[in-house]
């Protein structure tokens, strides 16, 4: 009677169709004896997971992101929750506690639980913004190794 609001929409996040290929990693260092196949598969095809995209060596046409742990190129990245790195499926899977092993830290900021969410491929504005973020940062990089080596000579007898 009184539990259904009217005219309220739900909405729902609209998932792209993934490949069932996709769904199994292909790429694992090392074996997984407590990975739940039908869990992952699960989490991929409903969105909260990237998919097991193929690796690639370089970036292509420049749309694909670098994977900081294993250094190969995908489409798109999960991103960890606590500071926004990318980290590709089968990197996450391996770095994810066991059932006996202890809790995992973020591998970029150090924080005590990790976990990530997929939010799909970058845009082109948000690709921008991280690429003009990463050239501030080099260059004040140069500026501060420029200004020591001259405070450096400044004080060497």
């Amino acid at each position: 009677m009184g539990n259904v609001a009217s005219g309220v929409k739900i909405r729902r996040r609209l998932v792209p169709e993934v490949e069932d290929r996709l769904t199994r990693p292909r790429r694992l260092v090392r074996e997984l004896p407590d990975l739940d196949a039908g869990r992952l598969h699960r989490l991929i095809r409903g969105g909260d997971l990237a998919p097991c995209f193929d690796a690639a060596d370089d970036a292509g046409d420049g749309r694909a992101e670098e994977c900081p742990i294993c250094f190969y190129f995908y489409p798109s990245l999960n991103r960890s929750k606590c500071c926004g790195k990318g980290i590709c499926t089968e990197c996450f899977l391996q770095l994810m506690p066991s059932k006996t092993s202890q809790a995992v830290h973020c591998r970029f900021c150090k924080i005590k639980s990790y976990a990530i969410e997929y939010r799909g491929a970058h845009t082109t504005r948000q690709k921008k913004i991280k690429q003009e973020g990463e050239q501030q940062v080099s260059e004040t990089k140069l500026r501060l190794r420029s200004k020591s080596q001259i405070a450096g000579e400044v004080f060497l007898p």
